[in-house]
């Protein structure tokens, strides 16, 4: 009875998710003018587009090489090739899982087959996700105070704008409202999900605050000898989400997106993190959304021209997912028949 209650409300939480992401995409696209849309794409840059592809490529092998240096801080010695491998397969899952922390289930699951040390293996990933959402945090924080901290008319609103910034405008919105309507959702579809029953409800969150210290300790516990490679791995997630934002900055300019840099340093970073709440699939409408809501608010922008580039945002995490695709279907992230 247990067993089947639990995959009733899987099965709910992913109706929920599927719902959200079409409402999300709805909101988006109802008052899309579609022919300057399209026109918008046309005129990018090809090689602006990959350069910003290359960029995501490069940052991913980056993701790797971080996690292989954790693995090696818990004397866990697997070849680094093995975790682009794997780091290729977790990104490929990310994007087209329900969960955006399937690919980390994968790598958990595949680095453990490798290894003797199996837990030790699963808090590495779960250290490298940790790692990758902190340095998110960090990155918009610290660009937030220090480009936009106590500028008057940040929040002013544009009353002129038509379609997607009209409907945006009837809204005083900054970037905290969003993440706090991000946690009431949040909080939502977890009440859903335990179908009404406080006490359940209650329960489960207790039971998983609990589990979240428990992790948080045997992260920090591992890593509490080595500061080192937790400075090391902060530095280079900075480096190459700072990469990445650059590389959307000039997809955004050569769209025509008047915007300055600092923009895109305090949104980009923050709708990573809010995108990252499995609220939908895939963070699918989520991200998008968020993107066009803080452009067209806070700089102006023109609504399609912005939805263009969050586009090309979510199109090179597709491309880039490509290899991990390559890697699941030749299986070349198994263990060969004389290593079992």
């Amino acid at each position: 009875m247990a067993v089947e209650r639990n995959s009733v409300k899987k099965h709910l939480s992913l109706v929920l998710r599927i719902g959200i992401a079409i409402l999300a995409c709805w909101l988006i696209l109802k008052d899309l003018d579609f022919a300057q849309f399209v026109a918008t794409l046309k005129s990018l840059n090809v090689w602006i587009f990959f350069a910003a592809l290359g960029a995501f490529i490069f940052g991913q092998c980056l993701i790797a090489f971080r996690w292989w240096i954790f693995l090696y801080a818990q004397k866990i010695s697997v070849p680094i090739f093995l975790s682009v491998k794997l780091t290729f397969l977790g990104t490929f899952f990310n994007n087209f899982m329900p969960s955006s922390v399937g690919g980390d289930l994968v790598r958990a699951w595949y680095i453990s087959r490798h290894t003797d040390k199996k837990l030790q293996a699963a808090l590495g990933v779960l250290a490298d996700r940790m790692m990758g959402l902190m340095a998110t945090a960090i990155l918009a924080l610290s660009s937030y105070l220090i480009f936009m901290r106590g500028q008057e008319g940040l929040f002013q609103v544009d009353e002129q704008k038509s379609g997607i910034g009209d409907l945006l405008s009837k809204f005083q919105v900054s970037p905290y409202y969003v993440f706090l309507w991000g946690v009431i959702l949040v909080g939502i579809l977890f009440v859903l999900s335990g179908f009404f029953d406080l006490k359940m409800v209650l329960g489960k969150l207790s039971g998983f605050i609990k589990h979240s210290f428990e992790q948080a300790r045997e992260v920090v516990l591992v890593y509490v000898h080595h500061p080192l490679v937790l400075i090391f791995g902060l530095s280079l997630t900075i480096f190459l989400q700072s990469l990445v934002i650059l590389s959307l900055w000039l997809i955004g300019s050569n769209l025509g997106i008047s915007a300055q840099l600092r923009y895109y340093f305090v949104f980009f970073p923050m709708v990573w993190v809010i995108s990252a709440i499995p609220i939908s699939i895939g963070g699918l409408g989520i991200l998008e959304g968020g993107v066009v809501l803080l452009f067209v608010q806070f700089t102006h922008a023109d609504p399609d021209v912005v939805l263009a580039m969050a586009l090309c945002q979510r199109l090179t995490w597709i491309l880039a997912s490509i290899p991990g695709l390559v890697v699941h279907l030749t299986g070349m992230h198994r263990l060969k028949a004389s290593e079992c």
